[in-house]
């Protein structure tokens, strides 16, 4: 019997290459037989733009595409890692980005659907960043960077976190 899949925070990443191996078994001998699958979130340990086309994360993006063009309906949350997928990343994989938080129906039962950061109430820079990071100036500003400078970022945000 096929089943709707959850995974979250996998936060996959180059130097990581055992997690990138158990994430395409999971795709080909798990996801590949659900009903959909659902990524809640931090897929990447760093996402810096649709544009970014390094080996490193294009593995990942044409296994997604593999498994949406499988038929396996694939829906897609952003994380505070990879808040920004956007109309590239849903073009590229064949997913549906969903709201966070969402509720979907499962099996008839409403079900909510959330990435969880927005839970650490108590994290107060968190969630002042996190307000800073998704805000339209923010984006559009840090996606007017090159490519190379948006990677560098990155590596300096990880390491502070």
């Amino acid at each position: 019997m096929a089943a709707t899949l959850f995974i979250s925070d996998l936060h996959l990443d180059a130097s990581l290459p055992g997690l990138s191996r158990l994430f395409e078994r999971f795709l080909t001998e798990q996801a590949a037989y659900a009903e959909a699958l659902y990524i809640l979130g931090d897929l990447f340990e760093a996402w810096v733009g649709d544009d970014d086309e390094r080996p490193e994360t294009g593995q990942f993006v044409r296994q997604l595409r593999r498994l949406s063009d499988q038929g396996v309906p694939l829906y897609v949350m952003q994380g505070n890692r990879d808040f920004l997928f956007a109309d590239g990343f849903v073009a590229r994989t064949g997913c549906q980005l969903l709201p966070d938080p969402s509720v979907i129906d499962l099996y008839g039962r409403p079900t909510l659907l959330l990435h969880g950061d927005s839970l650490c109430t108590d994290d107060v820079k968190h969630q002042e960043s996190r307000e800073l990071l998704r805000s339209r100036k923010w984006k559009d500003d840090f996606l007017a960077l090159p490519l190379d400078k948006r990677i560098e970022l990155a590596h300096e945000y990880r390491s502070m976190s």
